[in-house]
């Protein structure tokens, strides 16, 4: 249950090196950009071959919108290049570089791409509002990512729009490092990404930022293989320390995570220190340890970490490691514990899995919180709560696991002699449990109950028969 961390002051991902030099770099403006000669559109053919990067900047002081047209790959491109503030840049043949080269979006900066148009070894680095990627097809190992979302300059960014984007072979698709500005309002949608080393999308450290929607992916094969630490997750959201109080200046917060099918990774989708949000229709295949084996990341098509006041709902795996909803914890200190938060409607079915697969492991806690678990079928996987919230509701739950492997139901409640007992809820606790069938492969009854000393407790229909209540 252990979130890798690296630091007390931020998230498990420190800031990467090559993402603070492009921070680093001067926002320029050009007083040109805005002073139009006429042309609405302008193709990079008609300009020098030689120097496509100077042809480029030229190109934008001419037109609103630069064409890179069909056929015409444009090579070289190896230095920052600012998109002047308003303008297009249209991709429908292709821009090469060796990893150093960038395009800089400014205010209503836009990059579509058209017919097949793309970028390889180049990085988008958004710097300001209302930008728009869209249609391109990125790929290449030269930069840390393909798209740059940053910028130590304390502003507000607005209206960031990235859709329908192809990313493969690369590092990290889009990489959101957000400890010094806000980025409020931001869509990210109707996008593939495949065989990539890092994240599909990362959203590192955004305390600030607030509106986020990222939804309507395709995800596959993410695989570390370059022993890089806490790479290779399909889309990780993170804030900043743990606190158990989870203030909110210091939470990942304010976003949907919808409609993701993702398969052959390790862990899909992850939130660490956040609240207010809420992951919804995700369908995952081969979710195992198969991949990114050094990375140190825990195995989990879902996994949360420390969080407060979400929802997860409708879940779908086949053959993958399920939930892990646990701790905030960092170099083995126990810093805080999930509150406030429903599970409903999840499937997980892994009888044709070759290995022993986490189910459904939660951990939950504090003197005032709820916990609700609603709906849930699973096959060959475990279901198990650990530490105890103040009011906990089980619904509906099928649960069966072979039995060499364990228990189908496990409730481990008792933490009196544990140092994460003091999470524990004490005052006006309710257990309440109706229609569970946990069983073995043979049909039998499969539960383990360490404890019940819950002021309140109601049962119906179970098909085991509850430990007698103690003081």
């Amino acid at each position: 249950m252990t979130a890798k961390k690296t630091s007390t002051a931020l998230s498990r991902r420190s800031f990467l090196t090559a993402s603070s030099a492009l921070a680093a770099l001067p926002l320029l403006h050009m007083p040109a950009a805005r002073a139009l000669t006429g042309k609405d559109t302008v193709k990079i053919s008609d300009y020098d071959h030689n120097d496509w990067p100077a042809s480029l900047k030229k190109a934008f002081t001419e037109a609103q919108t630069v064409e890179i047209p069909a056929g015409l790959v444009c090579e070289n491109i190896n230095t920052g290049i600012f998109i002047p503030a308003g303008k297009t840049l249209l991709v429908r043949g292709a821009l090469k570089g060796s990893g150093r080269g960038r395009f800089v979006l400014q205010d209503g900066s836009r990059v579509v791409g058209e017919k097949g148009g793309s970028l390889y070894n180049i990085t988008l680095d958004v710097r300001g509002s209302d930008c728009v990627i869209q249609g391109v097809n990125m790929s290449g190992y030269g930069p840390v990512m393909q798209i740059y979302i940053g910028g130590k300059e304390k502003r507000v960014m607005r209206n960031l729009l990235i859709d329908n984007i192809t990313v493969t072979k690369a590092n990290y698709a889009i990489l959101r490092q957000g400890f010094h500005n806000q980025l409020d309002g931001a869509r990210i949608t109707n996008s593939r990404f495949s065989d990539l080393q890092g994240d599909a999308i990362e959203w590192n450290v955004a305390i600030n930022d607030r509106n986020i929607l990222i939804s309507d992916h395709v995800i596959d094969n993410i695989d570390c293989t370059n022993g890089k630490i806490n790479w290779g997750i399909g889309i990780g959201l993170a804030g900043s320390t743990y606190d158990n109080n989870y203030p909110e200046d210091q939470a990942v917060k304010n976003f949907v995570v919808a409609n993701i099918t993702g398969s052959n990774c390790r862990q899909l989708v992850h939130v660490e220190n956040g609240k207010h949000f809420i992951i919804r229709n995700i369908k995952a295949k081969n979710i195992t340890p198969d991949f990114s084996k050094k990375a140190g990341i825990d195995n989990a098509t879902v996994a949360i970490y420390g969080c407060d006041n979400f929802v997860i709902d409708h879940v779908e795996m086949v053959n993958s490691a399920g939930m892990l909803i646990g701790y905030g914890v960092i170099k083995g200190d126990y810093l805080s514990i999930p509150q406030n938060f429903k599970l409903n409607d999840i499937q997980q079915d892994n009888r044709n899995s070759k290995y022993k697969l986490r189910g459904i492991q939660v951990s939950s806690g504090n003197a005032t919180s709820f916990v609700s678990i609603t709906n849930l079928k699973m096959q060959r996987a475990t279901l198990q709560l650990h530490n105890k919230p103040q009011h906990l509701f089980l619904r509906n739950i099928n649960v069966m696991q072979d039995a060499a492997d364990g228990p189908a139901l496990k409730l481990n409640f008792d933490l009196r002699k544990d140092v994460r007992g003091r999470f524990m809820a004490k005052q006006d606790t309710l257990l309440s449990l109706a229609n569970i069938h946990a069983v073995n492969e043979k049909g039998q009854s499969s539960v383990d109950i360490d404890r019940v000393d819950q002021h309140v407790v109601n049962v119906e229909n179970l098909n085991f028969q509850m430990p007698a209540k103690r003081p």
